[in-house]
């Protein structure tokens, strides 16, 4: 695609561009947040009492309860000790690359730090890419080498909790029970969509042993804003840290609305729906082997270069771009959200039947 779309609204299950109407089924809007009318509601009600920002540091002599208990509801939802709230995704990697080495530090005094990357990192935790290397192998031969490793050394391993734009389930097995060691992971396309009602990845990567958990909230669960999720006295420490003290955190009705959502089961809900439109267009897609996709997890993609321009002369757009880098090959990725009807899916899940059964 040589040039993108532009609208003038935000898509939802339908997309106005170029003066057409099409179904959208890309972006990362997995739950359908939106155009969510609960989220709607909490907002609208919610700028009334709060207004639009807050605009100090959250370490300043006033501070707000609203986002200790947003905090505090997360870290419930996600099985994690503790959570901290952060105005990114990004700004929730950049924070734990240049806080938590430091901090580690402080916490193992004798001890040397040690970073090491997973193949394919995304850019919030990334400082020295590793591409073309696979992840098992990768995987077996780090764990290796840090179970021989010597015991004066403490451990970062940074990794994805699920690989993106492309589907790719990792076999966290491989690094389980490391000594000295804390895996630090991007749940940013987990969280709200993987694990039992959307809660994310933090239990089922807590069996490896020591974890650190960032995301974006601004996927799955419609908030503008990031967290980390993790051992108490890591996140005090980075709590306390210049980086976070200096950044603004995201509007304080975002915090309001994302304790609600969470207290009422609203993303369990969105989750729900998800799945089982998810679960539908996996029914009815007859041509399967051409995707990459995971069983239970709304993304597909496809390296197929007409497939786009096909769905496109049938009034459905999806995404086709080179990601993260331009060097990198584009592929056409389709995602199913709560926000599509069972027809939605249904047509979808035709179109790609005939285009790959050759009737196009």
């Amino acid at each position: 695609m040589s040039q993108p779309f532009v609208t003038a609204q935000l898509p939802s299950r339908t997309v106005k561009t170029d003066g057409k109407e099409y179904l959208w089924f890309s972006g990362t809007d997995y739950l359908g947040m939106g155009y969510n009318p609960l989220l709607l509601s909490l907002l609208s009600k919610g700028f009334q009492e709060w207004g639009t920002h807050f605009g100090s540091s959250r370490n300043n002599s006033l501070q707000l309860e609203v986002y200790h208990e947003a905090e505090q509801t997360l870290a419930r939802f996600t099985g994690a000790e503790d959570a901290l709230l952060v105005s990114s995704g990004m700004l929730a990697g950049f924070l734990t690359r240049s806080v938590l080495p430091q901090t580690i530090s402080e916490i193992y005094p004798a001890c040397l730090v040690r970073e090491l990357e997973a193949p394919n990192l995304h850019p919030a935790l990334s400082r020295v890419p590793v591409k073309g290397v696979d992840w098992d192998e990768w995987a077996n031969s780090a764990a290796s080498q840090l179970r021989q490793g010597q015991g004066t050394e403490f451990r970062l391993v940074y990794c994805d909790s699920i690989g993106s734009p492309q589907p790719v389930l990792f076999n966290f097995e491989l690094l389980k029970s490391l000594p000295n060691t804390l895996l630090v992971a991007d749940d940013s396309h987990g969280i709200g969509v993987l694990g039992e009602g959307g809660r994310g990845s933090f239990l089922k990567l807590r069996e490896t042993g020591e974890i650190l958990v960032i995301a974006s909230l601004n996927k799955a669960m419609g908030i503008p804003g990031g967290v980390l999720l993790g051992p108490h006295q890591l996140l005090r420490n980075i709590r306390q840290s210049a980086q976070f003290s200096g950044a603004s955190p995201f509007p304080p009705v975002y915090a309001l609305a994302l304790t609600e959502m969470i207290i009422k089961g609203e993303y369990e809900r969105a989750h729900a729906t998800m799945q089982s439109r998810n679960n539908l267009f996996l029914e009815r897609l007859t041509v399967r082997k051409h995707f990459t996709f995971i069983p239970g997890y709304p993304v597909y993609t496809t390296t197929d270069d007409g497939l786009f321009a096909y769905l496109l002369s049938r009034n459905i757009l999806a995404s086709r771009f080179a990601y993260p880098s331009p060097s990198d090959p584009a592929l056409t990725r389709l995602v199913i959200t709560a926000a599509h009807t069972p027809e939605d899916v249904e047509i979808l899940a035709e179109s790609c039947n005939s285009y790959f059964q050759g009737e196009s």
